[in-house]
């Protein structure tokens, strides 16, 4: 990836777990590049960062105002008090929800404007955003933070991920914003796992489109950390079966293996978080895991060595992701007979989400 090894902290800040992968921090915003002073969407006003190529005949008051529902833009305000939406909302087909969240997939072609004023909004905090309308060869995933107001629900846009329907060079994510009201709440985190859970359900690996500004690398660096510890540790739901498989094999090999130790190829490990194996390598070289054995590179290591290296680095294994929010199913593979009753009480947790789930899309 061309990044330089680093042993810092992993107790990354809230900002940092919060970032676009291109949008830099708001200290190193210009206020002069912005043709507007503030947004008005919903009930937050929020400062732009950066110009965006609205029609010139909206640049001419200090403020835009934008419709939550489907993005619309005006110069008034009484435009907007006198809008009457009445396009769906939400909109596309629901991939993910918790308590707190819903995502929603929304294809580029079927909702074009949409998706057309969407890239326009996020154009006001992405400096390196180029792509404005030709947006059909893209899904937009659309986070939306649920609230209660009279004791009715509500939903609010909170920011989105993008990515291409087709990558030659597998990325899983083009573009990546949460507005500025919603950072610090781990919303950044919750959308880089939910494009790696949307990968491993394609049975294919993938990453973030290059290259990545700093502030997004930190961000992604805390992700792969969390996401290849955890599968060594055996954490990941994916990997349950794949340990109980290999602990049975390697007791059959003659050299030592103790209790507690795994192998993984690093394959293996692209396998189980959906990472590009140049990520998974640049990630277990950057923690000091990499091994050769038998003319490959491989991890061996004890739980205790890692649990050590969690220690030292203060690295946070937790994920935002609740897997049983999940609406879409994960494709198993048929089990032999051999295993499948060593395996029974593992697949029952690991394979819950899937269980669960009745809204699989077309598109994944």
């Amino acid at each position: 990836m061309g990044q330089q090894p680093q042993t810092s902290s992993d107790a990354e800040s809230k900002q940092e777990d919060e970032v676009s992968a291109q949008t830099p921090t708001q200290t190193e915003v210009p206020s002069t590049q912005t043709e507007f002073q503030k947004i008005i969407i919903g009930k937050y006003s929020i400062a732009a960062w950066y110009a965006s190529p609205y029609p010139s005949e909206f640049k001419q008051g200090p403020d835009l105002y934008i419709c939550e529902r489907c993005l619309k833009y005006m110069r008034y305000r009484r435009s907007l008090d006198e809008h009457q939406c009445e396009d769906a909302f939400p909109r596309g087909q629901p991939v993910y929800e918790d308590m707190s969240t819903v995502l929603y997939e929304v294809d580029g072609k079927e909702h074009m404007l949409y998706c057309q004023n969407l890239c326009l909004l996020s154009k006001l905090f992405l400096d390196q955003k180029t792509i404005y309308y030709d947006i059909g060869g893209f899904l937009f995933y659309i986070l939306l933070v649920k609230s209660f107001e009279d004791g009715r629900l509500k939903y609010s846009f909170a920011g989105y991920f993008s990515k291409e329907k087709v990558s030659v060079e597998r990325n899983n994510l083009a573009c990546i914003l949460v507005l500025p009201p919603f950072r610090g709440q781990n919303y950044g985190q919750l959308l880089i796992e939910l494009s790696y859970e949307l990968t491993k359900l394609e049975k294919t690996t993938g990453g973030p489109e290059q290259p990545l500004s700093s502030q997004g690398f930190h961000s992604y660096r805390s992700y792969w950390r969390r996401a290849l510890l955890r599968a060594l540790l055996g954490e990941l739901p994916s990997a349950a079966r794949y340990l109980q498989k290999t602990a049975h094999v390697m007791r059959k090999h003659t050299h030592d293996w103790e209790q507690g130790q795994r192998i993984f190829s690093l394959e293996r490990l692209s396998e189980i978080t959906g990472m590009r194996i140049e990520d998974v390598l640049f990630t277990m070289d950057d923690l000091g895991l990499l091994q050769t054995w038998s003319g490959r590179h491989v991890v061996c290591i004890a739980d205790e060595d890692i649990r050590k290296i969690v220690a030292e680095r203060r690295i946070k294994l937790g994920l935002r992701i609740d897997y049983d929010g999940l609406l879409v199913a994960y494709e198993t593979e048929p089990e032999s007979e051999s295993d499948s009753d060593d395996e029974s009480s593992q697949s029952a947790d690991s394979d819950a989400s899937a269980d669960e789930s009745n809204n699989e899309s077309d598109d994944n």
